[in-house]
């Protein structure tokens, strides 16, 4: 699995782009890779998903748990594109009433972006998810 930071559209929101599969080996990389962005002060974070072809019940957890750190931390993680398998199997499991889950990472984007009140940009033609 290979994590890359890629630009983002969207002042205050980090985006990351997941490629290969999350099992047993991987999650490590993922969890410990989001706690830095923690650490370093990063609130919102986009992660393109659209190169993620397969999430063991090992990845399962570790995005729960990248999820409940963020959550804990007033923070948010939108997962954007997701690869077909990786979308039933989060369907199945019921976790996408618990993920913010967009179709495109343009969607995500504007979705988490800080509002106007937080001196960010404005989020136009897109509502969040309740």
């Amino acid at each position: 699995m290979e994590i890359r930071r890629r630009p983002s559209a969207v002042e205050g929101v980090t985006l990351l782009a997941v490629d290969g599969g999350l099992d047993h080996t991987t999650t490590p990389l993922l969890v410990s890779r989001m706690d830095a962005l923690l650490q370093e002060g990063a609130s919102r974070v986009v992660l393109d998903l659209s190169r993620l072809t397969y999430a063991s019940s090992w990845g399962l957890a570790a995005m729960v748990r990248v999820h409940h750190h963020f959550a804990a931390r007033g923070g948010r993680v939108a997962f954007a594109d997701l690869h077909s398998a990786v979308a039933t199997v989060l369907r199945l499991s019921r976790l996408d009433r618990l993920f913010d889950l967009y179709p495109t990472v343009e969607d995500a984007l504007r979705s988490i972006a800080p509002s106007p009140e937080c001196g960010g940009p404005k989020a136009e033609g897109i509502e969040p998810r309740p």
